[in-house]
């Protein structure tokens, strides 16, 4: 259920500023908020971006003014992490370096379509459209993504899973690694970043995913270093990769149990691809999958990393003490998020 002051209020204001995504965005469940992205982000033209104009003004028209009441609208209507979410808005909407620098602005005018770009942008907030679709990108790590709905955003635990990796990897070494399930592309795109010898692949089976990926790849300059698949994984990597063998395989895999999904935030369950969420029964279902991959395709002593729910990894551990030697695959460890939660697995081809 979408939180509001009434119901009725927030079906309006998905209307006012929505139209519908194509039907191949599958993770929509109601009408969702989008607006022209060229009308939204900064970068001057038109008296849009570029900053605050120069003049003060009252304080209902400068950034300070609109700060206050959007913060007090965003706490009314109990929309998370608002203080959050006004100061990226404002900082996007003036094309400053980031949002500590809003700030430095409290007492600037706005100009009327700045004022109006604020507007449109917090009222999809206050339909509780995640602020990275909002602002059409997003920070991971040291690079700064494109997001489009639906596409699964990347969370900051996922971060915590590229540092581990990038942990034991030798940078130097010539490492080829797949992907399953690349979202964005954040986990590859960091990979390929900081370990300069690596090359990889990376599946999905979401057009927009692969089209995303690839759009982000050629953004940070690393698209000659990997290759983008559409693939729904089933029991086996798409038939042009039947041959291939990996040095790593990695993944944020869909983990959630299905019978929990109408449980999530709004923010997920109406505005996220919920494919890249929902592991069937016991949340699984994706994970076993990836097992029965990495036991065909890992090189000996090539590593499998996993985020998995926090109730997985002894699950995992026990499941892979009764098949793990007719898989070749053995439990290494697992390790905690940010949150002391177990949240990482690292599984070891042992021949």
């Amino acid at each position: 259920m979408i939180l509001s002051s009434s119901r009725a209020a927030a079906r309006l204001r998905l209307t006012l500023c929505s139209s519908r995504l194509p039907a191949s965005c599958t993770g929509i469940r109601e009408p969702v908020c989008t607006f022209n992205s060229s009308a939204v982000g900064g970068g001057g033209g038109g008296g849009g971006g570029g900053g605050p104009v120069a003049a003060q003004s009252t304080n209902a028209t400068t950034v300070r003014g609109a700060q206050e009441k959007w913060l007090q609208r965003f706490q009314s209507e109990n929309i998370p992490e608002p203080e959050t979410s006004i100061t990226n808005i404002i900082a996007h909407v003036l094309d400053l370096s980031g949002p500590g620098d809003v700030g430095d602005h409290q007492n600037s005018a706005l100009s009327e379509q700045q004022m109006s770009r604020i507007e449109e942008m917090c009222e999809c907030r206050l339909a509780r459209m995640p602020l990275q679709y909002i602002i059409r990108e997003w920070d991971f790590r040291d690079l700064t993504l494109k997001m489009i709905p639906p596409v699964f955003i990347p969370r900051p635990e996922t971060e915590e899973l590229v540092e581990l990796i990038l942990q034991q990897m030798d940078s130097q070494r010539e490492t080829f690694f797949l992907e399953i399930g690349s979202g964005s592309g954040a986990i590859s795109l960091s990979i390929l970043k900081h370990a300069p010898k690596s090359s990889g692949i990376a599946i999905d089976q979401s057009r927009l995913a692969c089209e995303l990926t690839r759009e982000n790849a050629v953004t940070v300059g690393l698209d000659s270093r990997l290759r983008i698949y559409k693939h729904k994984l089933i029991n086996d990597l798409p038939e042009t990769l039947a041959d291939e063998r990996f040095d790593m395989i990695v993944s944020n895999p869909p983990y959630i149990p299905s019978v929990l999904l109408p449980t999530l935030e709004p923010e997920i369950k109406i505005y996220e691809d919920l494919r890249a969420l929902d592991g069937g029964n016991d949340g699984l279902t994706v994970i076993k999958a990836i097992l029965r991959i990495a036991s065909k395709h890992l090189t000996k002593d090539g590593a499998l990393w996993l985020e998995v729910d926090s109730s997985h990894p002894p699950v995992i551990e026990k499941f892979l003490a009764q098949h793990g030697d007719s898989m070749g695959l053995r439990f290494v460890a697992s390790y905690k998020d940010l949150f002391q939660k177990d949240r990482f697995v690292e599984i070891v081809k042992c021949c």
